[in-house]
This record gives C-alpha cells, sequence and structure tokens, in this order.
C-alpha cells in the first residue's frame, strides 16, 4: 500500500492477475474460505477459483484508488480510476429507485454486504448519487488514513467514530444528521456480532446476530431502506437495488421498535442468503474470523435451528411484502 502511489496501471493490473493465479494456493486461506463455502453447500473448485480473482480485483482496485488519490489532479489520473470504474462497474435500473426515495431532500438508508471491489462499486454508485459511508472506527492510524486516501478519491463522504463517543457526536448521531440532511447513508450489516449484543435473524439454518445500527436508523428516522447486491459478469459487476422495504404505520413503544428493527434486519439475511447462492464468489468475507465461528457453530455467536449433521442449504429471498 505504501509504494501504491509510484505505480502504473500496468503494475497493478500485473499484481492482480498474480494474486488470482495464487490466492486458491494459500494453505490457511484457501482451506478456511473452501471449509466455509462447504458449510452451506456453496463449494466448487470453480466457485473457490473465482472467489480470489475476485479477491485480486479488490485488492488492485484499492491500489488504484491509493494512486489516484496520492497525485495531482493535473496529471489525469483522477478521469483514469473514472475509467477502471466505468470498465468494472455498471448499474442496473432498480437503482433509479434512489432517485425517487430520496426525492424532496429525503434521506436515505442502503444496506449491503461486504462485496469484493466494494471501492469501486460505491464510487461508482456516487456518481448516480452523492454517498455517505460508515466505517468501522479502526485503531490503526495507518488504516484509517488509507481509508480515507480511499474515499477521497472517489469523492465518496465518510462517516467513522470511536464507540467511546456518544451523543450527537457519536456515530448514530452524526448519520442521524446525515438522514437530516437529505443524504444517502450506505452501511455493511454483515458483521456477526456475539449473542449479547446484537439482533436474532435466521440465516442458513441458524440465528445469527447483526448490529442493529442501520435498521435501528431508519425506524427513529423514517428513512427509506433498501440493499444493495451484485451480479458478476466476468471482471465486471452490475449493482443491483432491493426496496425499499415498506411497512405500514408502525406501533409505539419499545417492543414494538425492537421487532421493527428485527424485521428489517431479516430482510436484510434473506436477501443476503439469496446473494451467497446466486453470487458466491463475490462475498468479500467468506475467509472472516467472525463468520468462520458462526458457520463452526460457535456458541457465542450462533444457535442451530436445525440438525447440525444434515446437509445446508441456502435458499433465495423470501417475498416480503413491500419490496419491489
Amino acid at each position: 500500500m505504501v509504494t501504491a502511489p509510484r505505480m502504473s496501471r500496468r503494475a497493478v493490473d500485473r499484481i492482480e492477475y498474480l494474486l488470482a493465479r495464487g490466492g486458491p494456493y494459500c494453505p490457511v486461506m484457501a482451506r478456511i474460505v473452501a471449509e466455509n463455502m462447504r458449510v452451506l453447500g456453496l463449494y466448487s473448485p470453480e466457485a473457490h477459483r473465482e472467489h480470489f480473482a475476485q479477491l485480486a480485483a479488490h485488492f488492485a482496485a484499492a491500489l488504484h484508488a491509493l494512486r489516484c488519490a496520492e497525485r495531482s489532479e493535473k496529471t489525469g489520473l483522477r478521469d483514469e480510476l473514472a475509467q477502471i470504474i466505468a470498465e468494472r462497474v455498471e448499474l442496473d435500473e432498480s437503482v433509479t429507485r434512489l432517485h425517487d426515495a430520496s426525492a424532496g431532500g429525503r434521506g436515505v438508508i442502503i444496506m449491503g454486504p461486504h462485496i469484493v471491489s466494494y471501492l469501486l462499486s460505491l464510487a461508482r454508485l456516487n456518481q448516480e448519487i452523492p454517498l455517505t459511508v460508515y466505517l468501522r472506527y479502526s485503531k490503526d492510524a495507518r488504516r484509517r488514513a488509507a481509508k480515507e486516501r480511499w474515499y477521497r478519491a472517489s469523492g465518496v463522504s465518510w462517516i467513522s467514530e470511536p464507540a467511546t463517543h456518544s451523543g450527537p457526536l457519536g456515530r448514530l448521531g452524526r448519520m442521524a444528521a446525515a438522514l437530516s440532511e437529505g443524504r444517502t447513508l450506505f452501511i455493511t450489516p454483515d458483521l456477526p456480532q456475539r449473542r449479547e449484543n446484537g439482533t436474532p435473524v435466521q440465516l442458513c439454518e441458524r440465528e445469527v446476530y447483526l448490529p442493529a445500527g442501520p435498521a435501528l436508523l431508519a425506524v427513529r428516522t423514517g428513512a427509506p431502506l433498501f440493499v444493495l447486491l451484485a451480479q458478476a459478469s466476468g471482471r465486471r459487476q452490475r449493482l443491483v437495488l432491493r426496496g425499499p422495504f415498506e411497512t405500514s404505520l408502525e406501533k409505539r413503544g419499545r417492543q414494538a421498535r425492537r421487532a421493527a428493527v428485527q424485521r428489517r434486519l431479516q430482510w436484510f439475511a434473506d436477501c443476503f442468503a439469496g446473494f451467497l447462492a446466486e453470487q458466491t464468489p463475490l462475498w468479500y468475507l467468506w475467509g472472516d474470523k467472525r463468520w468462520t465461528r458462526v458457520l463452526r457453530n460457535d456458541p457465542r455467536y450462533v444457535r442451530l435451528l436445525a440438525d447440525p449433521h444434515r446437509p445446508r442449504t441456502v435458499g433465495t429471498p423470501t417475498d416480503v411484502a413491500g419490496v419491489l
């Protein structure tokens, strides 16, 4: 990452090629990814190999963004990044729903799983409608600086605050303020929590626990809620939007609000399950340690809803009332 600003596009493309070829043979990571795919009945040699090709593309996208972030606009390299984005990402017509949802300066929330090359995908979506991305705070100053350079190069704004900050200056406070200003907020809720910290949803014959943040914001602010997914076509991705999640008038009270949050996260989990089944190589977190704990049935992170010895299957999203 340190040498990225001095790299040529050709050098980055070469690195991507080498990583794609070598990734499936990395002894530890390749084994973990394969085992996690097998647990859900989604493993195939082709999906495993393509996942590492997509990871290589993701790493290359980060290098391209860092190259452009560190150089003068006079060199035309920002135009080069726009060209790379256009070559690799396209928008489905469903994305036009964002314009209708944000009409009149209304804030919008988009939830999405960690899809490989999301740096390019979010930059492409930002060209259609300005985005504000929630970045989970990193204690590593170098990682924070790298993330900021990535998003500065793409023109995407961001919010990132440590958990110790609360109130208007905390994460939820700043995100709520962004929504009140009519901004479109993107959040990735596909990070499993320990049972005592997350909201329960059913996913892949398990009860897992996801962060409530985006759904809680939607309930509190009334912002329309969408899910962003992707479809692969070679090196290109096509971004697809699901939603908005429509509901009748919500009841008041703590229990009613908790149920409203859970319904929204369950909708996300259903969309997410369909994405895993249909676009298996595109999920960035197949090798993530927390998801590995979930798929190995760590009781701190998961409760089984079916016979653990029965083969796992992943279905397509259920038909949720109000999903367009």
